[in-house]
């Protein structure tokens, strides 16, 4: 069996195909998710995916597989994950660290977010520029096995106007209130147009996606999937 573990840690190349067939749902800390809350358990309910959590987001949904690949975010949140999912963390997180808040058996993601790296799988390395969990998270899915591949809850660092959350009307993390991120508003533009540019390479490497909830990635952004569902109870 694959979770009969004989080391500390799995690799990428240990679960290639591991789910495969089955569709999987990307679940983001966006502010969204607080939004469509009711939508996406009933698309989870009627879909029944695999579920990658990214960062905090274990009070909207205990995830199959938790990925985390910034440091300062495992620091602060890390206590959040939940014994229930498989735990993901970039190769570069030394034991030491994972050990503030967690001391079972994971997987190492190994990966290259380099400007000058094309999207690609070779060696047990995952190579592009992601510059986010959520984009990295879409190539693990499709090395998986996927059949479908959904985000939700990935809006997007300036889905919404920087005064409606500074006041405190909109989101950008699902964990806060208003304007959550430590970066300045013109950083955070440069990073949703980086994060776009990283799913734009990633569908020419031929990874088909949809994005579930409201995002800045209009692209890639289907509203049809949850509308279906909106009356639900």
């Amino acid at each position: 069996m694959f979770w009969i573990w004989k080391k500390k840690f799995k690799t990428i190349t240990d679960c290639i195909d591991i789910e495969k067939g089955k569709p999987f749902l990307i679940i983001g800390a966006g502010g969204t998710l607080k939004e469509y809350q009711k939508q996406i358990k009933a698309f989870i309910e009627k879909k029944q995916p695999v579920t990658i959590g990214i960062n905090k987001m274990t009070d909207f949904h205990i995830p199959d597989y938790h990925l985390w690949t910034n440091k300062q975010r495992w620091k602060e949140f890390g206590n959040c994950v939940n014994t229930k999912s498989k735990i993901m963390f970039a190769s570069d997180f030394k034991s030491k660290l994972i050990n503030q808040h967690f001391k079972g058996n994971y997987i190492s993601v190994s990966y290259i977010d380099k400007a000058e790296y094309k999207v690609g799988y070779q060696d047990g390395i995952i190579t592009g520029h992601f510059r986010t969990a959520g984009c990295l998270a879409i190539m693990v899915a499709h090395l998986f096995g996927a059949s479908e591949i959904f985000i939700a809850g990935m809006d997007g660092y300036t889905l919404y106007r920087k005064r409606e959350l500074e006041q405190g009307q909109q989101n950008q993390h699902v964990y806060g209130s208003g304007f959550t991120d430590d970066a300045s508003w013109q950083e955070c533009l440069e990073k949703d147009q980086q994060v776009y540019d990283a799913m734009k390479q990633i569908e020419e490497y031929g990874v088909h996606f949809k994005i579930i909830t409201p995002t800045k990635f209009e692209k890639y952004y289907d509203s049809n999937i949850l509308k279906e569902l909106a009356n639900r109870k």
